[in-house]
This record gives C-alpha cells, structure tokens and sequence, in this order.
C-alpha cells in the first residue's frame, strides 16, 4: 500500500540561494502546488533553505541541499568582482544538471520547477524556468553573448516564466525581461508571498520602517545606516532585519523584528511612514503587492539592482539612493512613487495550476 507521500506526484522545486528573494516568491507557488495535491522537494541551500524551511509546513514538503556556488563581493563591490567569479557560475550549472539527473531518479519525480537555476532540468521530465533574467544586465556590448548563454539554458526546460506582466511601459523589469529567448515565455504577473495581506487605505503606525537585504558586508553596513537614521528621530520606527530565528528586540525608537511573519511584515511595510529596502526585484515584486512606494538602495555592485532601480524611478517616480548616501545619511524625507495597480498572484496560480495538471504521470 503506498503511503501519503508515494501517493502524490512528486515536484522538485529548485531555488537560487544568492539572497533572500528567490526564496520568499517561491513560497506561495510551493503552497499551491502542495494545495494541488503534490508532494513538493524543496531545494536549495543556506540562508534561503533555512528561510523556506521555516516557513513551509513539512507535512508534504521535504527539503534537500542543492550545490551552488557562493557568489562573494567586496566592501565597495564592483562588476569586476562578479564577473571574475563566472566561470565558477558556469562550472555549477553542469554540476546541477549531473545532480539533478541522479536526485529525479532516487526521489521518483515527475516534475521540476527551477527559480534561475540553470541547470536543473532533465531531458525526460516536464520543466519550468521562472526567472525575470532574459537579458541579464551586463555592458553593451556583451549583452549579445549573454542573450544566448541563457536562450541556451532555457531550452532545457519546456517553459520559461517571468513573474512580471508583460512588455510595456508597465513591466516592472524592464529590459531584464524583454529579450526573445524561449518560444514557450509566459508573463505570469506581480507574485509575491505577502499579496494576501494586502489591505486597503492601511493607517502609519511606524514613522521609518527598513529592509535589512543583501550579500555581507552589504547586509550590515545597511543595517548600521538604518539604525543611526532611525535615531534622528524619537518617532517609533522599525528594522527588519532579516535573519531567521533572530526575535525581537528594542533599542530605544527602534524595534527589530529578525524574522517577522509575513502577516506582521505586511502589516508594516503597508503601515510605514517612509519605507526604505533595497531594489532586489522580489522585494520590488512585494511593494508592488502592496500597492506602496519606498526609497531604493540598490547593492553595491549589482547591476540588476542599479538597473532595476533605474527602472522604477523613470516609469514609476521612485526615489533611489546610493548606498554610500545612505552610510551619509543623506536620506529623502519621504518615498515617492505609483505603481500599476496589478492584481498578484492570480495569473501565477493559474499557470501553474494548468502545468501541474498537465505533468500529472499516468501512474500518480
């Protein structure tokens, strides 16, 4: 007799542990797929694992460690520095595919579903890559080259997804999203774990509420900046620290929630005076949820961000700071900015509602 686990079809779902965001908008594609009635093997690896492990019940969810290269940066990070470490980039997505082929096999899958991990699809096995990555944001005139490394990637899967809505002046990523890379491209719209939380005409109830993101030493030096802007005033404000299993903490004005819920942390970035996160595109993807503004800071040294952050302060009116302004203090009053009103979640359920039923095996 086969147990409730052999019982249901069985999804890999393989996560880019390179910050907290291909984590937190997986999440609810994760819980739907379980509501659907398949078993789901999350993998993935450090903070982002330990992050999904904690907010996923494990009743049909089982958890595995990915390979996967540790991108590192310096103080004042430089694309010199990332790019010096793509070949090792390179090397893991063959890695991952000899992983993948061998972790199908043992745990009997019937389907993968990749957040930009490039090499975990197999030939025999329907596959998703969902990334807002088609162009990656590299110079000019290596944008060509870079095109058709990922459209080769891509074709290992039999779709590609793109959590944004589709090309215009809407798009929240821009050229990012935008190139030609898979006939089978679906703009699956605004995804973000918090969409359920979001409440109409929400009243201020901290003065500056901050995002606490990003790779080390970045992590901390925003912290330290947030934590001295928060003390120019005595009006209570917030830190969200982001780090897993950390509590709760007051220093004066200032709360630290280490690891809200996403109810508590919805409920706050909806009730801040001024908001102040970094530019990573799934936390864009949450104020974009929460239908808000905020002050951007992109990462030193990360490109995307400074693209994306760009982005958002020419179509949407966003206010965007450096990080060494923000180590200043040389802070905006207040956010600015509008975003499209877009519904989220609805469109990414609904794909993945018809390519899950689509990948039921004949023998689940």
């Amino acid at each position: 007799m086969l147990n409730p686990v052999d019982a249901r079809p069985q999804l890999l779902v393989t996560v880019l542990d390179w910050g907290m965001g291909h984590a937190t908008r997986t999440l609810p594609l994760i819980e739907h797929a379980v509501a659907q009635g398949w078993h789901v093997h999350v993998a993935s690896k450090g903070t982002a694992l330990a992050w999904l492990q904690a907010h996923l019940d494990a009743e049909h969810v089982a958890f595995h460690t990915k390979p996967g290269p540790d991108i590192k940066y310096a103080k004042r990070g430089n694309f010199l520095r990332i790019a010096g470490q793509v070949p090792s980039f390179l090397a893991h997505v063959e890695i991952e595919r000899r992983w993948v082929a061998e972790f199908a096999v043992e745990h009997n899958i019937d389907a993968i579903f990749s957040d930009n991990c490039y090499g975990c699809s197999t030939p025999d096995l329907p596959s998703v890559l969902m990334s807002h990555q088609l162009q990656l944001p590299v110079p000019k005139g290596l944008e060509g080259a870079a095109r058709q490394v990922v459209a080769r990637w891509a074709r290992g899967f039999d779709e590609v997804w793109v959590p944004d809505t589709v090309p215009g002046e809407d798009s929240l990523s821009g050229g990012l999203a935008e190139a030609d890379i898979h006939p089978q491209t679906h703009y699956i719209g605004v995804l973000s774990r918090l969409a359920r939380y979001a409440r109409p005409n929400p009243e201020v109830t901290w003065e500056r509420v901050g995002m606490v993101s990003g790779v080390e030493p970045h992590r901390s030096l925003m912290e330290q900046a947030l934590r001295a802007w928060m003390h120019t005033t005595d009006q209570p404000c917030l830190i969200v620290a982001g780090k897993p299993g950390g509590g709760t903490s007051v220093e004066g004005n200032v709360t630290t929630w280490c690891d809200p819920t996403d109810a508590e942390l919805a409920d706050a970035l909806q009730g801040a005076g001024t908001l102040l996160c970094r530019s990573g595109y799934s936390s864009q993807l949450d104020l974009a949820a929460l239908h808000r503004n905020a002050i951007l800071v992109p990462t030193p040294g990360q490109p995307e961000q400074e693209q994306l952050a760009r982005i958002w302060a020419d179509r949407f009116g966003f206010t965007t700071l450096s990080q060494r302004d923000l180590e200043a203090g040389r802070i905006p009053e207040r956010a600015t900015g509008n975003l499209p009103n877009e519904a989220a979640n609805e469109l990414a359920f609904q794909e993945l509602t018809r390519w899950l039923l689509a990948s039921i095996p004949t023998h689940a």
